[in-house]
């Protein structure tokens, strides 16, 4: 159990549930564009972003009465983005332990299933590679990213922590300007 000197610290579940009811334009655009930002790869930020809502209005999800809502909805989302790919790491990972769990119920592994899902993974990791264009340098941080790399990781990948941004806004316009496109190549 949470000592009692953590409650003052944390808001209420209500008290996030108005925050968020009160949220200005200004705050539901800058929550909407952190979405697209930590889901762009996957393309449901609005998925992402109801999610981080949810998870804070139930209290799953305590909001640090020192942070304001618009950060704390944007740290939910990088949270469950994070663990959603360490869980698909961990699947990866464990797909002979799978295997050996459904092989004593005498059911049947989907071969195909599994083949589909990472000849999706391939294509969807060509697709990202392909957006990159020349850039190689963008295109190790799509790698990086793909392969779960930390942001720690990444910085040292470039040097500094100037040139990791350098590149990470390239990236990001690459990505709009595939978005104002409209392709689904």
């Amino acid at each position: 159990m949470k000592d009692d000197k953590d409650v003052d610290r944390f808001y209420t579940p209500e008290d996030a549930t108005e925050a968020i009811r009160n949220l200005s334009a200004e705050q539901k655009r800058r929550l909407e564009a952190a979405a697209k930002r930590r889901a762009w790869f996957t393309g449901d930020h609005k998925g992402l972003l109801h999610e981080a809502i949810a998870s804070t209005a139930e209290g799953r999800r305590r909001w640090n009465s020192s942070v304001d809502i618009v950060r704390h909805l944007d740290k939910a989302m990088q949270s469950i983005m994070s663990n959603a790919a360490k869980r698909r790491k961990v699947a990866a990972d464990n797909r002979d332990e799978l295997l050996a769990r459904v092989e004593w119920r005498g059911e049947e592994p989907s071969t195909e299933a599994a083949i589909e899902t990472h000849e999706y993974r391939q294509e969807q990791h060509a697709k990202a590679i392909e957006l990159c264009g020349d850039d190689w340098e963008v295109q190790l941080l799509v790698e990086g990213l793909l392969n779960n790399s930390m942001p720690e990781e990444l910085v040292e990948l470039f040097g500094s922590k100037t040139s990791y941004e350098t590149v990470r806004r390239r990236m990001n316009r690459k990505i709009e300007k595939y978005r104002a496109q409209g392709d689904n190549r």
